[in-house]
């Protein structure tokens, strides 16, 4: 009698079982694809959904840009090419498309929503990014922040910092500008000009908020305080063509 130990394994996996099936569910969606089954003529698209907090993109520019796309179907469409498209519209910051069953799809858009500007060519946004929008020159109440590339995101960080802190005494920041050295100058929404330096430019900044009320007390108006002495400042008054006046503590 034979040992049944030694009888080879005729019994079929589960796992072998699911692989076949899930390779010939595979080669079956690839032949739909290549004989056109789930192209636009079997499973078109009917509806384009779109979400999103919308000002300055419209519903209609976003449809036209998904078109292309749109187009191939519900099962051909690609949804990353689509997604580009969309996101090559100038004020669109950010999409995200989804398939929902049998015929649409949802579009949800994040737009740029401009804080400040950037070196007079492009926008920073609420999400610290910059982009360029052609025709945006003429967009009114936004700081002008100017520096290096390379120290973008320092200009933007401490204009968010200085701007707190000002607004502590009432004040806002007009222009925020670091130059290729290092040193930071401030022009306030009065009209006046902090010159800060390169060095400790928080404490001067709070050197001044501690004196804004002396400085702005009387007749005359500072036109540019220079914070760059170790015990005081230097004050260049509105309507004086030359010379500072050194308030020392």
């Amino acid at each position: 009698m034979a040992n049944p130990e030694h009888q080879p394994d005729r019994v079929i996996r589960p796992t072998w079982i699911a692989t076949l099936v899930l390779a010939g569910v595979a080669g079956l969606f690839v032949l739909w694809l290549k004989t056109g089954l789930i192209g636009s003529d079997q499973w078109a698209l009917a509806w384009l959904d779109v979400e999103g907090d919308l000002d300055r993109t419209s519903a209609n520019q976003i449809r036209a840009a998904a078109v292309d796309q749109a187009s191939r179907g519900f099962f051909a469409a690609d949804l990353n090419k689509l997604r580009a498209a969309i996101e090559a519209l100038p004020w669109v910051a950010q999409a995200e498309v989804a398939r929902q069953w049998p015929d649409a799809l949802h579009i949800r858009v994040v737009e740029h929503r401009p804080v400040a500007r950037w070196n007079d060519t492009g926008l920073f946004s609420d999400r610290g990014e910059v982009f360029r929008v052609d025709g945006s020159d003429g967009m009114q109440g936004l700081a002008r922040l100017r520096g290096p590339e390379s120290r973008r995101q320092d200009v933007l960080e401490n204009w968010l910092d200085m701007r707190r802190s000002l607004g502590a005494i009432g004040q806002d920041i007009e222009q925020l500008e670091v130059d290729e050295r290092g040193a930071w100058q401030v022009v306030l929404g009065s009209g006046a000009r902090l010159v800060l330096g390169r060095e400790e430019v928080h404490e001067r900044l709070d050197r001044y908020i501690a004196v804004h009320a002396q400085l702005n007390g009387g007749e005359r108006r500072p036109r540019v305080i220079d914070m760059r002495y170790t015990n005081g400042l230097a004050v260049r008054w509105a309507g004086e063509q030359t010379g500072e006046n050194a308030h020392h503590g």
